[in-house]
């Protein structure tokens, strides 16, 4: 198999991996991802949550898809090392804090998988999935976030909230950045600090939400299946 067709995909937020399902069947059948998780119960650094994925990369040079949250875990590992990725695919992702308002949220995460699964449906259209999810998207996501203990999550959105110092100077690895036209979590502006530090890079907009691989996962397949092919 062509090192170009196999992706490693890191998770946004809830590190369940759960949310790729409408992605992973969108995606050509040539392409082969793996799908790295994170610890449900275990509080981990930035650092931490880079040295785990590093555990399960393969010998071979990857391609690396990051949601969200994973771009600055990506952005960790490149700073480290940059010679273990192909190229790098990040949706939805920042390397700066984004809303302050909805990182001021996470005080107020709940307590209990209970209280969590039961997040109100219009938070989760107006923030994540846009005003048309379905009932089985959001019961999708409910269940992702529900299944990671609260504390975790918690400590996630304190990793999000603070400025983190990422490799000076440029990538040399291509870069392509998804981005959400309707994203209510990330400014469109915060492409640019990706734009600044990667020699080849390109942005490709989509019509639809933060959560753009659970929304709107054919486009989003396109767009990964042509990244691949231009590596070729």
């Amino acid at each position: 198999m062509s090192e170009a067709r196999r992706v490693i995909v890191l998770p946004g937020l809830d590190g369940t991996g759960t949310l790729f399902g409408p992605l992973l069947r969108a995606l050509p059948k040539d392409i082969r991802p793996t799908v790295i998780t994170y610890p449900f119960d275990r509080i981990l650094s930035l650092s931490e949550h880079a040295e785990w994925v590093s555990g399960q990369l393969p010998q071979e040079k990857s391609v690396l898809i990051a949601e969200s949250f994973s771009g600055l875990v990506a952005l960790t590992l490149l700073a480290e090392t940059p010679s273990r990725f192909r190229s790098i695919i990040f949706v939805g992702s920042f390397a700066e804090p984004p809303r302050p308002f909805v990182l001021r949220l996470s005080p107020m995460l709940p307590r209990t998988g209970f209280l969590t699964r039961s997040i109100p449906s219009f938070l989760l259209r107006q923030y994540c999935l846009g005003k048309e999810a379905t009932v089985a998207q959001l019961n999708m996501l409910r269940d992702a976030i529900g299944a990671v203990s609260p504390e975790v999550l918690a400590n996630r959105l304190d990793i999000v909230s603070k400025r983190h110092h990422f490799r000076n100077g440029r990538f040399p690895i291509p870069c392509c950045y998804i981005q959400a036209s309707k994203d209510r979590l990330v400014p469109e502006r915060y492409a640019q600090w990706f734009r600044q530090r990667f020699d080849s890079f390109e942005l490709v907009r989509i019509d639809g939400p933060h959560f753009l691989f659970q929304a709107r996962p054919d486009e989003s397949a396109r767009i990964v299946a042509q990244s691949l092919r231009n590596l070729q």
